[in-house]
């Protein structure tokens, strides 16, 4: 097959763990010199409705799990990073594929600008002026139309993704996802979502329907690269391989409540920075740090946060100590030469201020021991 045939798979009402699993399984494919194709777009819709957290969120701190219950929304989380998103039969899932040597790049961010600009063009025939966003977003007039993600595996394999809005029901999003501007009225929560996001048919002011998008974006793919589409559907044996991504990764509690605190993890901070929302959590035993947890909706860094967690456990409850740790892992990273990155000493305030609150939540005492008996102990 000519190495301009590219794949094309269309898809609608798909749920939750079958869409992302899919996008793995596509991504995975393309590690093997066996595919025919050098690379894959997915188009797809899920089912209304889909709540997805991003790859490095607490999902219980970002999505209401029993108001997704009440509502029947399926929850998910991502292969990528960013934040939480709502997704449905208005909502276009873009999933392209392939692997990463088969474009020319340095940064990871020279694949953003290069993946989003066959959305951005393909929003041009519609008369919409977008542009990329540097915390990896497509908007128009400052509003956001598009989210994006990138994942790239060790073998070299990839996923990009996209959330283009064709159109958004905020008051059902407002019931499932945990937004921070919640302490407003709910008339207040709308507008403020209004001035923040946009949709397609919004801007047009027309009913764009999903498949004239899908047709648009794909033209606009095939432009972008220089390339032909196949459309095909997945066959009996790679759905078999889907369904068990499904059942082993995307329907499974280990996957879904990962990055979830401890119980005992009383400190709490939350930090907004340029590469996103920075949500810390800390748990005390007595003037040490028993845990830390360090979630957000960032899009990169997991491994230099990990380090961070792994050497300040167990360290006393000291901001110089805090500060010499990430710094030391910060400098050693990476992953910390993206162009919009958590920055070191935002990253210390949050430990910093996290650990304040556990160890207000639980005063550090002698009470209760030999030394110093409660009225308790010392009856007895």
């Amino acid at each position: 097959m000519s190495e301009h045939v590219w794949r094309h798979i269309d898809e609608k009402d798909v749920s939750a763990s079958h869409g992302l699993a899919s996008d793995e399984y596509l991504m995975h494919s393309h590690s093997s010199k066996t595919n025919p194709y050098p690379a894959s777009l997915k188009l797809y819709s899920y089912r209304n409705h889909c709540a997805l957290c991003g790859r490095f969120q607490d999902l219980m701190a970002e999505i209401d799990i029993a108001a997704c219950k009440e509502n029947g929304v399926e929850v998910g989380r991502r292969l990528t990073g960013g934040g939480a998103i709502i997704m449905g039969e208005n909502q276009l899932g873009i999933c392209l594929t392939s692997h990463s040597s088969l474009f020319e790049w340095t940064h990871i961010r020279e694949l953003y600008h290069l993946f989003s600009q066959p959305i951005i063009q393909a929003l041009k025939a519609y008369s919409i002026d977008a542009s990329f966003r540097s915390k990896n977003d497509i908007e128009v007039n400052g509003k956001k139309i598009a989210g994006l993600g990138i994942h790239i595996s060790p073998d070299g394999s990839m996923q990009f993704h996209s959330s283009l809005l064709l159109d958004l029901d905020i008051p059902q999003m407002l019931k499932v996802l945990k937004i921070p501007i919640q302490k407003f009225s709910d008339k207040k929560m709308v507008h403020t979502i209004e001035q923040r996001m946009t949709t397609v048919r919004t801007e047009t002011q027309q009913m764009v329907s999903m498949i004239e998008l899908k047709k648009t974006i794909l033209n606009a793919y095939a432009k972008q690269f220089d390339v032909a589409f196949q459309n095909t559907s997945f066959s009996e044996e790679e759905l078999g391989q889907i369904e068990s991504l499904q059942r082993e990764r995307y329907q499974t509690d280990e996957w879904l409540f990962q990055n979830s605190p401890q119980q005992d993890m009383d400190g709490v901070s939350l930090k907004k920075t340029a590469a996103g929302l920075l949500r810390t959590y800390i748990g005390m035993k007595g003037e040490n740090i028993k845990s830390v947890l360090i979630t957000g909706d960032f899009m990169d860094m997991p491994e230099a946060f990990s380090q961070i967690e792994a050497q300040l456990k167990w360290s006393p409850l000291d901001k110089d100590k805090i500060s010499d740790v990430v710094y030391r892992v910060f400098n050693a990273s990476s992953e910390t030469t993206s162009h919009v990155v958590v920055k070191p000493e935002e990253v210390v305030e949050a430990i910093w201020l996290a650990a304040q609150r556990a160890f207000a939540a639980k005063k550090y005492t002698y009470k209760g021991s030999c030394y110093y008996p409660t009225k308790e102990t010392a009856d007895a």
